[in-house]
Parts: C-alpha cells; sequence; structure tokens
C-alpha cells in the first residue's frame, strides 16, 4: 500500500466514525461498554497494533454481530496487513447489510478488488462509487466531517483509478501475459531481493540483495542445478561496507556494469563501475572512462547487445524530473561519450529509473511512478520510432504490473523469459524476484550472438587484427584473437581480414537463428605467407611428375609417432630439419603437404582427429624453424592399414613440390 491510500485509511479513525447525524439508526447504537471497546481497537490499529485491534472489533462482533462499524474496522485492519481476500469479505459484509452505510467504504471495496487483480470488480465498483457522487451526504450512515474528507480524497483518485482498470483489462487481452512465478526461498528472502540478471545459458542469476532497512545492497549470485536454484550467497571479492549492485551482463559474457557507491573513485552518490567477468569471478572493477558519471547520482545501468550503448537513471541536472533515464554511447578511444536525455515520452516529472534495452535495441523496459500506473511504481515499455525518437510509453499490465511496486526487468538471451522484481503479497518479505514467459506481442527481433575467433591456420595462435564488414563498423579482435557481434538472424556477414603476415581472407556467412544459450562460433583461419631459408646441401634423389597440372619435383619425408601419440619426438625432429635443409637449397618451392596417417586401432572419427593433430604437430614446428612457404595443406587421412605393420601406419609424410 503507497503512503497516501495507507494515510487517507488511517483518517478514518482520527475520529470517532459514529454518523454525524440528528437521529441515527437503532442499529449502530451499542452500550457505551462496547463502544468504548471498539474506540480502543480504532486505537490499536492506529499504533500499528493490529492483532489487538482485532481482538477488540471481534468482541464487539460476538455481542452485535450486525454492528458495521466494527465490520469495516475489520476490513480496514486486514487491508493494512496485506489480508486482501479477509477485507474485501469485511468491507462487503457491510455494504451487503447496509447499502447506504458509507459512500466511501464502496472506493475501499474497488481498490481492495484492484489490488487482488479482479479488475473487472474493481471497475464495478469504481464506476459505482462514482454514481454515488451526486446524492446528498445524509443518505449515508456515515456522513460526518472526516467521512466527506476521505470521500473527496477519494473522488481526487478516482478518473486514475478507473484509467488504472480500465489499462489492466486492455493489457490482459493484448498481451496475454501468463501467470508469474516466485524464484522461490533459495533467492528471496525476508529482505529485498531485485535487479535480477542472468549469464545466457540462464544457469546463473546476479541480483541486489538487501536483507533489512539498516543492512547496505550487496551482490549476490546463484546457480541453478538440478531443476533448482541453489541458496544464493555474495559475489567473491565484489561487496563492500557500502552499496553495490545493479549489476547488468553485457551479452559477450566477459563484462558487467554495476553501481558503485562510497568508494573512493565515485564522483557523485553512486557511480556506475564496470568489471570483467570469468570462471564465474569478478576482477579489474574500475570506474567509467568519459562523460557517464556526474557528481550527481547514476545507477542500474543497462547495455546493449554489444555493450557499446548504455541506459541509466540518474538524477543529474538537465532532466525532466526527478530520476530519468539517459543513454550515451562508448566513442572509438573506449571513453562514453555526453549522455543524451530519452526526453518527455520516457521520463516524466516522477522517478523513472531501472531501464533495460532488448537484444535488438528497439525496445527500453523501465520503471516509473510518473506514467499512469496500477500501483506504487510500474514496469513500462516504449519502442525506438523511425526518427530515433523513443515512443510513447506503454504499461506491460497485470501480471507483471500489481497494485504494489514493480522494479529491475530483465529479459533472457532468447527473449523468452521475462524477470522482475516485487513486493507484493504472497512473496517472501520485501522486494522479491520473479519470473514469467514471455508472449509473442512482446517478442523483439531474433538476434544470434557471433563468437568470432582469427586464428593461425597452421598453428591455431590466435591473431590480434581488424575485422572489416560490409554495412557495419569493424571490429578489433582481443589477445585471445576474439571478436563479439550481435547480428539479427538471417542476415548474411561480409568479412574481409587484411594482415601483413597472412593472405587476405574474405568470407560471407549467413547467420542463423540461434537460441544463445551458447555463442554462435566463427573460426576465421588465416593461411599465413611464408619467405623460404636459403639452405645449402646435397638434394635427395629427385621423382619427376605432374601434380595439378603443374610440372614439378616431388621430396617426400616421413615422420613416425608412438601409439595414439601426436607429440614430435626429438630424433624425428632433426630428421625433419636436415630433410628441408637438403631439399629446398636454391629451389623454388611450389607446395608443401603435410598429411597425417593412423593406423586401424579405434573409431574412424578418432583417427581422423588423431592424424591431423600429428599433420598440425609438424606444420607448428616447421612455422617454428622459419620454413615459409606459399601454403601449408594439413589433411588428415584417418587409418591406414593395407597390410603393414601397424606402427608404419603412425606416421606424417611431409611433400614437397619443388619448380623444374
Amino acid at each position: 500500500m503507497n503512503s497516501c491510500s495507507f494515510t487517507i485509511l488511517l483518517l478514518l479513525f482520527t475520529l470517532p466514525l459514529f454518523a454525524q447525524r440528528e437521529e441515527v439508526p437503532p442499529l449502530y447504537i451499542i452500550p457505551e461498554e462496547y463502544s468504548k471497546v471498539h474506540h480502543e481497537g480504532e486505537m490499536a490499529m492506529l499504533n500499528g497494533n493490529f492483532d489487538e485491534a482485532l481482538r477488540h472489533f471481534r468482541k464487539v462482533l460476538k455481542k452485535y454481530p450486525d454492528f458495521a462499524p466494527a465490520r469495516r474496522s475489520i476490513g480496514a485492519c486486514y487491508e493494512l496487513k496485506g489480508d486482501y481476500k479477509e477485507a474485501a469479505e469485511n468491507y462487503r459484509y457491510a455494504l451487503d447489510h447496509n447499502s447506504r452505510f458509507s459512500r466511501a467504504l464502496y472506493y475501499e471495496v474497488a481498490n481492495i478488488y484492484y489490488k487482488t487483480g479482479d479488475y473487472k470488480m474493481a471497475l464495478s465498483f469504481f464506476e459505482e462509487f462514482d454514481s454515488l457522487k451526486g446524492l446528498e451526504d445524509q443518505e449515508f450512515t456515515y456522513n460526518g466531517i472526516e467521512e466527506r474528507k476521505v470521500e473527496a480524497a477519494y473522488y481526487e483518485k478516482l478518473p486514475a483509478s478507473l484509467r488504472a482498470c480500465h489499462i489492466a483489462l486492455d493489457s490482459i487481452q493484448f498481451l496475454n501475459i501468463p501467470d508469474v512465478a516466485n524464484l522461490g526461498s533459495s533467492i528471496n528472502s525476508k529482505g529485498d531481493e531485485y535487479f535480477p540478471f542472468l549469464t545466457n545459458d540462464g544457469n546463473t542469476i546476479f541480483y541486489t540483495s538487501r536483507k533489512n532497512e539498516h543492512a547496505d545492497e550487496d551482490l549476490f549470485t546463484s546457480n541453478y542445478q538440478n531443476g533448482a536454484w541453489k541458496n544464493g550467497g555474495q559475489a567473491d571479492n565484489f561487496n563492500t561496507s557500502d552499496n553495490e549492485g545493479m549489476t547488468s551482463l553485457v551479452r559477450d559474457g566477459r563484462h558487467l556494469f554495476f553501481t558503485a557507491c562510497g568508494r573512493p573513485a565515485v564522483e557523485g552518490t553512486c557511480d556506475i563501475w564496470e568489471g570483467n567477468l570469468g570462471d564465474g569471478y569478478i576482477f579489474d572493477l574500475r570506474p567509467l572512462f568519459g562523460a557517464a558519471n556526474s557528481d550527481k547520482w547514476e545507477s542500474q545501468a543497462s547495455a546493449s547487445c554489444d555493450g557499446n550503448t548504455l541506459f541509466f537513471a540518474s538524477n543529474r541536472d538537465g532532466g525532466i524530473g526527478g530520476t530519468d533515464i539517459w543513454m550515451c554511447e562508448k566513442n572509438v578511444d573506449g571513453k562514453w561519450g555526453e549522455p543524451v536525455n530519452l526526453g518527455p515520452n520516457v521520463n516524466t516529472t516522477g522517478d523513472e529509473e531501472a531501464p533495460f534495452i532488448t537484444n535488438d535495441g528497439k525496445v527500453l523496459y523501465f520503471s516509473s511512478t510518473g506514467h499512469l500506473g496500477m500501483g506504487e511504481q510500474d514496469i513500462f515499455m516504449s519502442r525506438v520510432q523511425e526518427n530515433g525518437e523513443w515512443g510513447f510509453a506503454v504499461n506491460l499490465g497485470p501480471p507483471v504490473n500489481s497494485a504494489f511496486r514493480e522494479l529491475g526487468f530483465f529479459l533472457s538471451a532468447d527473449g523468452k523469459t521475462g524477470y522482475f522484481a516485487s513486493n507484493r503479497t504472497g512473496g517472501f518479505g520485501g522486494m522479491d524476484i520473479y519470473r514469467f514467459d514471455v508472449p509473442q506481442a512482446l517478442f523483439s527481433e531474433p538476434i544470434t550472438y557471433v563468437e568470432g575467433w582469427v586464428q593461425d591456420s597452421i598453428t591455431r595462435i590466435p591473431i590480434k587484427t581488424t575485422v572489416h564488414f560490409k554495412n557495419r563498423p569493424p571490429v578489433q579482435t582481443d589477445e585471445d584473437g576474439r571478436f563479439f557481434l550481435c547480428i539479427k538472424a538471417g542476415d548474411s556477414l561480409d568479412m574481409d581480414i587484411r594482415h601483413s603476415d597472412y593472405h587476405p581472407y574474405t568470407h560471407c556467412r549467413k547467420i542463423p537463428l540461434w537460441d544463445n544459450k551458447e555463442f554462435y562460433r566463427m573460426d576465421l583461419l588465416l593461411d599465413p605467407l611464408f619467405k623460404l631459408p636459403a639452405y645449402q646441401g646435397e638434394l635427395f634423389a629427385e621423382t619427376r611428375f605432374t601434380a595439378k597440372g603443374v610440372g614439378g619435383v616431388e621430396k617426400k619425408h616421413t615422420i613416425l609417432f608412438e601409439f595414439d601419440g601426436s607429440d614430435l619426438k626429438l630424433e624425428e625432429e632433426k630428421g625433419l630439419d636436415k630433410f628441408f635443409q637438403s631439399t629446398i637449397a636454391g629451389k623454388e618451392v611450389l607446395n608443401v603437404e603435410i598429411i597425417g596417417y593412423a593406423d586401424d586401432l579405434g573409431t574412424d572419427s578418432y583417427n581422423l582427429v588423431l592424424s591431423e593433430k600429428r599433420a598440425r604437430a609438424v606444420g607448428v614446428h616447421l612455422k617454428e624453424k622459419g620454413v615459409r612457404v606459399d601454403k601449408i595443406l594439413i589433411e588428415g587421412r584417418g587409418e591406414q592399414d593395407g597390410g603393414k605393420p601397424k606402427w608404419e601406419n603412425r606416421k606424417v609424410e611431409v611433400i614437397v613440390w619443388l619448380a623444374n
């Protein structure tokens, strides 16, 4: 219950509620002894002692079961306790026995039904309350000064209440969101849990927890195992005695953003920081470089799929209301540019916070107290328009939003599961984390998480380089030769790589629809450019042949391996080196083939892999020795039996093609 409703409800009990009429119906006249008991109950309720208050009211009803003021008081007690079912039953009992007992009670009944999610019944009672506005005060048993003050407050709230009912009913029809489910006691507690973010595979959740009103906010994590979430615990080497949390994971799986407060490098009340993520650990925590943070409050960041655009909440200067949603982009130098306010379609004079941007970057979810909502704070969505502006905010409606507070929306990597936090009734305490299946009406464009690896085709050593694309900006690979892209499913990716030590690489790949629990992997293997060293020495005997239509001379050398082994023995390395020193002196090399073999023990697939490992080991050795040719072809030919002893088949053949 929000503070306004709480204040109005308690206003009913600041003075005796008996009717201020010249003639009071005998039904509402009880002996002074029980009138005193009822008044003691009112005082207990005002002091927050609801169970004590209920005992007093029930004592009155036991003697006078049709005493409507006690029924209304019991309903108010249950409403303040959050037991809306009992509140509705007692409010309705009072009205059913006297439809003119209290005009304000119609609004209170409607409000209770609204909180329970019965929006049709709520709308019916709100409209009934509206229809009673023209009646004289004397038509109602309760018509005193305080009652009229309450009625006036309710009529002021009525237009918003009616619109909220219509929003709820329209959202149910349009979005058709199924029921939401609490994540359970392994995650949620008597305190507050909110701002959920999950890894792409859905097996690890990060969330902010505040165990009680005196505790600070900390980052917690839990793993999903055997069909259930394990007990959540604090993230290792992350939390301090100040507030941290509101974490946002970048879809590349290696970076995250979070809110840091009270640390030495924090500019304002709270700032947005970033860190790296690997092997379940968060490390290298640091403030953002650039203009994202200010001397005000910045928090609750959400990164675009590629991590280059940041949406966050701030009360910095230049906003529209309390806290607004802002956006900034990362420059080519790695610094964050000047933030831009998302404008009046998103931001209001109230508070907007907790943004979440979808994979395709076209839909923004956020929480707001300023837009027309259903409760204390609702979750809304806005779509980017063709002109780049954000469209009007749309309330997600029930069952995501309720009469209470909803905060911190998140979508799974495949866009099919939503998560959020709410302090609605039926949870474990304060804010709890819930999940729901996303209806098709909320699906965004399918995006595939592409993980590219640029490597040497021979050694598989990673290559740090720039990958150019048609119709999209280039990317730089990291030390692992890795790059990450978010590509619309079905689009083609035209790639071009130019490196001084490798042949030009061009390739076009159509990107499939992917569930993103694992990355769609692309291996970009670059063929090295080799230059021949000049060796002096005696040549082996020559065999003339014609290959691929080009006349040439074949030189062949065989390297033997141990059973099931792919490591070069020292004597084999020496023999290989001598072969090349003797063979290529003063000659033009047309081509070098390295062919791996295995014996007939084991499966075909296993032997093929083993053959390739042996061939690759030879290729790596040649490169380390500085043998550089136009191209090395590695081919694993699997089993070779042919009646030979098995040890003779555990080999690699090196074939050198020399010009005539």
